[in-house]
Parts: C-alpha cells; sequence; structure tokens
C-alpha cells in the first residue's frame, strides 16, 4: 500500500461502483491510504500475505487490478508486475505489460490518469460475465503456451549463449 499503484485512484471511484469489492493485500508503505480504505464499505485491507495466501485470493478473485503511476515508478518499465505474469487464469485491468495484454487478449488496458476509463473497465469486466472467463481463459492459455518458467529459462540460455559465445 504505497502511492503511485493506483489505489488511490480506485478509493476516489470505487463508492460509485455497486456490486463490486476491493480487496487489498500488502505492506502497509502509506498509512493515509490505508486511512483512507476506512468507511468504504466495498473495500476491505485483509492485510500482508505470503506467496501461497496471495495466490489463493487471486484464485478465488474475479479480476486483478494492476495500475502504476509512470511519474513516481520506473521499475515497471523494465520488470513486470507479478500480478500480471501468476497468470491465474483471471483477467487483468492495468496500464502496463500493454504488448502481453494486446498479445494474449488477458485484460483491459486503461489510462492511469483517467478515472473515467478505470471505472468503465471494472463496470464492463462486472457487467459482461463471458468478458471475464474470455479474458481469464486467455490469461491461462498464455500461461501454459508462453510466459510459464519452463519457457523462460529456455530462452534466457538461449540469450546466455548468444551472449556468451555468439552462438543460437
Amino acid at each position: 500500500m504505497r502511492e503511485g499503484r493506483g489505489l488511490d485512484r480506485l478509493l476516489e471511484i470505487l463508492g460509485d461502483i455497486k456490486n463490486t469489492e476491493l480487496l487489498i493485500a500488502g505492506r502497509i508503505e502509506n498509512r493515509k491510504l490505508l486511512k483512507k480504505t476506512y468507511g468504504k464499505p466495498n473495500c476491505k485491507y485483509i492485510g500482508f500475505l505470503d506467496h501461497k495466501q496471495l495466490l489463493d485470493l487471486e484464485l478465488r478473485s474475479d479480476a486483478i487490478i494492476a495500475l502504476y503511476d509512470s511519474k513516481l515508478q520506473t521499475q515497471h518499465a523494465y520488470g513486470m508486475a507479478n500480478k500480471i505474469l501468476e497468470m491465474c487464469g483471471l483477467p487483468v485491468i492495468t496500464n502496463i505489460a500493454d504488448e502481453i495484454i494486446r498479445e494474449t487478449e488477458c485484460g483491459l488496458l486503461v489510462n492511469y490518469y483517467n478515472l473515467k476509463e478505470i471505472k468503465q473497465a471494472i463496470i464492463t469486466l462486472r457487467d459482461n460475465p463471458e468478458l471475464p472467463t474470455r479474458l481469464g481463459n486467455n490469461d491461462r492459455r498464455a500461461f501454459l503456451e508462453k510466459y510459464n518458467w519452463k519457457a523462460m529459462e529456455d530462452r534466457l540460455l538461449q540469450i546466455y549463449d548468444i551472449l556468451l559465445f555468439g552462438t543460437e
């Protein structure tokens, strides 16, 4: 729970979105953000979870939201949010990894600074039950076929061979 991860934006629009619940997990790095969650009936901070607990939570969820303020955060330009690459068969609402999201058709891309767009993405997933299923299936298929540890290991070894020996 820290600045630049979109929580402030979600809290701003959450009250207007009926029949939704935002579950937040993780370390608290910004107590002001935590205080903003108080009194929001459809928002719940559930604490810091270990990896297994987090995966269990994701598997019980309907979607994952991964928002990153590009003005405050630069690590997402080179790395990838674990939320996206865990590929638990869930649709993703995000403003990063646009190449992967477009290629796999596993989520909805939004502009971090456009609250209306973020709100509409949440409502679209909520109101179109076939869409989250389709996006989630695409997400899982991408993991099984391309974005898994075995496939990544093979690609990494090929890169090492090229860098070290100049061969493929």
